[in-house]
């Protein structure tokens, strides 16, 4: 097991990386979460271990509470947060384990800004199954491609 702590206070321990990954989290108080997003061909299972998460599946919002889970069929929006005063543990399941590890230890290892460039080169090697929402995916995988070479040549 490894453990990958961010500036913001999330710890994340690694159960395992392949063919799933699996990890549990430590979300602190009032945590925005990451920004709305899908993959493309990967699905997720968040599980509430403790606390209260607030999670985006598409257009709807759920709060989950200790033993409830959701599940993220690949090419769904969404997101979560802890919009609340107290931690919240989860659970996720990564199936089958795509950028989701990688991604999460560059931002991990940045300071300030995500690392856009090491972001569109881990998508780049993983088939651009990482999109943001609210932009079309042709345009965005033609940014991270462009992105991905800038990086290749740095």
């Amino acid at each position: 097991m490894s453990t990958i702590s961010f500036p913001d206070g999330q710890r994340m321990t690694v159960e395992a990386s392949a063919p799933d990954f699996v990890f549990s989290a430590v979300l602190p108080p009032r945590h925005a979460g990451p920004p709305a997003h899908r993959h493309r061909r990967e699905r997720e299972v968040f599980t509430v271990e403790e606390g209260r998460l607030v999670v985006r599946l598409g257009s709807e919002r759920r709060l989950l509470v200790p033993g409830e889970s959701v599940a993220v069929p690949p090419s769904t929006t969404h997101a979560f947060a802890n919009p609340f005063d107290e931690p919240v543990r989860l659970r996720t399941v990564e199936a089958p384990a795509g950028p989701l590890q990688a991604q999460l230890r560059a931002l991990a290892a940045a300071s300030g800004r995500p690392p856009l460039l090491e972001l569109a080169r881990i998508n780049a090697e993983h088939g651009f199954s990482f999109t943001a929402a609210g932009l079309p995916d042709g345009p965005q995988r033609v940014l991270w491609r462009l992105l991905a070479r800038w990086a290749a040549r740095r």
